[in-house]
């Protein structure tokens, strides 16, 4: 009986254990821009066919990659497109950006795995609609912002933050889409794991 009442006891710790924090060497950015979230790769981890594509040539030191959507992303009237237009549901861009230092409001700093990396460029990779072609801009500006047709679709239940989180959790980190719609909560999970990564 005492031997049961252990094994239960082990096996319910087991349960309510955490799962590790996922480490690595590689620093990845969580970038903070207003009510969007980007991700930031170093240019030395780029691997497969997003090392080659767009803004990526230019190796500047990071690879700024943002989903939104299209009618906001490439609005020549407004430039960045106006607030009505990023609230409303419809096609999606994903928007790459070559840089040598991140322009952000806040960001949070991970430690990933090239392994990581190499699931969330998969998973960034698939998000672009293809038809077995490479990727054709659909905006280009100074070749360093390069923009692509994306999926899927944009709304207020799937946005640039939800698929954000999504390519994270691509890469192995423990991010939740539950109850997230800003860049505020990504920024308050992504601060809840490198607190977990700290040593």
């Amino acid at each position: 009986m005492r031997l049961g009442i252990l094994l239960l006891a082990l096996l319910t710790a087991c349960a309510t254990t955490p799962a590790p924090v996922p480490h690595g060497p590689i620093q990845l950015a969580i970038a903070q821009r207003g009510w969007h979230t980007e991700i930031g790769i170093p240019n030395a981890a780029l691997t497969g066919p997003l090392a080659s594509l767009g803004p990526a040539v230019l190796h500047r030191h990071y690879l700024l990659v943002g989903f939104g959507a299209r009618a906001y992303f490439t609005n020549p009237a407004a430039g960045a497109g106006t607030a009505a237009e990023a609230l409303l549901p419809g096609p999606s861009a994903i928007g790459l950006a070559s840089m040598d230092n991140l322009s952000a409001d806040k960001v949070t700093w991970l430690y990933v795995s090239q392994d990581d990396i190499n699931h969330m460029l998969a998973f960034i990779w698939q998000s672009l609609p293809r038809n077995g072609a490479v990727p054709a801009p659909i905006v280009t500006i100074n070749n360093a912002n390069i923009f692509y047709a994306a999926q899927p679709d944009y709304n207020m239940l799937y946005n640039c933050n939800n698929w954000a989180v999504d390519a994270l959790r691509a890469g192995n980190l423990p991010f939740s889409n539950t109850g997230l719609h800003f860049s505020s909560d990504v920024q308050a999970q992504a601060q809840h794991i490198a607190a977990a990564q700290a040593p």
